[in-house]
């Protein structure tokens, strides 16, 4: 149910991303106010974008005035949360998600239980016609078909791209139903707002495989995926402090990995480091949920929620009503400064350091150490000399002096080392390591 929503355009043509930042502030202040004008209990807020550029600037904004309970949800991850609730709506055991946006496709089948991504495929879309992009797209789902490929159906979603064009290609090339969403514009809110509310539900599984993508093919590399202690999600409790979540099993024993699973089409070349994300749009969203008595209560409020904002597959249907749109309040007067980052104290040379966690931001003094970041858009400053930097993760910002090898995994991490020549290694996606 939809207590609240409202629209607005941000990044447009004559607009600095500090304005769009401080739009979507006033968002979420001003939507708080409302909510809590209205008698409703707000649980947690989520956050997803179009364009990675300006996260890091919003994820400053959002601590500086100290808005605790705000998760930023990565689009994909926004997008498999929304398809685990639609499977669970439709009655399914997992659901293959195509997820399109204007450069690349990521197909990846979620299971229905956990909300964990237990296949996924990614590739690079080279041809900018509408038919051109419906016939890859329809070669990545013909393989849905296939013995153990294990989906119920076929749920698009779009980001900054017309997917009401594609389903009618993609219903000829599978057998499997294909639905999308309601709003296609919406989906990616809502997707952040069920990723917020259900933190914790979400298997860890689900951020690492979505980002342990070889980067020459985009299939799945099983080494970048084991478990270690989960870079994801973020602290949707007001006034706590951020915690990560352990994919570390407590026995040694390993589960089996999944049967394998091809797609169509060939294998796709190495995306380059720096294309160009353009902004087509930042979608915010404010997600409300009243507190309900027991686990069987808010699974009825779930499915009841997402019958409301997707079609009876497959097709899409077009009935839905929004919401009256509230005027926000404009922001609070009463905003606090951002906690100055912490400082590590100096640790024995050749000791290991460690930071995990989520918007951490450590400032480490270095005496040939090894140095270890993972987690989520955690910011991290290191001064002297270290043997070795490993970084993983999502979004994370890493500064050191001088380091002898620097190893880059995850997605989208940014490593800038200002003397020396360290061997680098790079093996994970739209990562950046530069000296500077």
């Amino acid at each position: 149910m939809t207590v609240e929503q409202e629209e607005f355009a941000v990044g447009a043509a004559g607009n600095s991303a500090a304005g769009a930042v401080d739009q979507v502030i006033d968002a979420i202040i001003g939507s708080r106010e409302g909510v809590l004008e209205g008698g409703h209990q707000l649980t947690s807020t989520g956050v997803t974008w179009s364009d990675p550029a300006g996260v890091g600037a919003l994820r400053e904004a959002i601590a500086t005035y100290e808005l605790g309970g705000v998760m930023l949800v990565a689009p994909l991850l926004a997008a498999a949360a929304l398809a685990q609730t639609v499977g669970y709506a439709l009655g399914y055991e997992r659901l293959a998600m195509l997820f399109v946006e204007p450069a690349n496709a990521t197909l990846a089948v979620v299971d229905v239980a956990d909300g964990s991504i237990v296949d996924l495929h990614r590739r690079q879309t080279g041809d900018g016609r509408a038919g051109g992009l419906a016939e890859e797209l329809a070669t990545m789902v013909s393989g849905l078909d296939a013995r153990g490929s294990r989906a119920d159906g076929v749920f698009l979603v779009g980001c900054g791209t017309d997917i009401v064009a594609l389903k009618s290609t993609l219903e000829a090339a599978t057998s499997l139903p294909v639905t999308g969403p309601e709003e296609p514009d919406m989906a990616l809110a809502r997707g952040a707002a069920l990723a917020s509310a259900n933190a914790p539900l979400f298997a860890s599984s689900t951020a690492a495989l979505a980002y342990a993508l070889d980067p020459g093919t985009g299939e799945l590399s099983p080494p970048a995926i084991s478990p270690t202690y989960l870079d994801a999600w973020g602290d949707v409790d007001f006034g706590t402090d951020v915690r990560a979540y352990s994919a570390v099993p407590d026995e040694d024993e390993k589960p089996p990995p999944p049967a394998p699973w091809t797609y169509g089409g060939p294998p796709q070349q190495r995306p380059s480091s720096n294309r160009v994300w353009w902004i087509v749009g930042t979608v915010v969203v404010i997600g409300m949920l009243a507190l309900a008595g027991g686990i069987a209560a808010f699974a009825a409020h779930q499915l009841s929620g997402v019958k409301s904002i997707i079609a009876t597959p497959p097709t899409i249907s077009k009935t839905f009503s929004p919401p009256s749109i509230s005027t926000n309040p404009g922001p609070s007067t009463s905003r606090r400064r951002s906690p100055a980052p912490s400082t590590s104290p100096a640790a024995p040379p050749g000791t290991e350091l460690s930071v995990a966690g989520i918007n951490e931001n450590r400032t480490i003094a270095c005496n040939d150490n090894i140095v270890s970041v993972s987690g989520v858009s955690n910011t991290v400053t290191i001064t002297g000399h270290c043997t070795s930097l490993s970084v993983s993760g999502v979004q994370n910002s890493i500064t050191v002096e001088a380091v002898d090898s620097i190893e880059a995994s995850g997605f989208d991490n940014k490593v800038i080392y200002h003397s020396g020549a360290p061997k680098i290694s790079n093996s994970g996606g739209s990562n950046v390591v530069q000296q500077g």
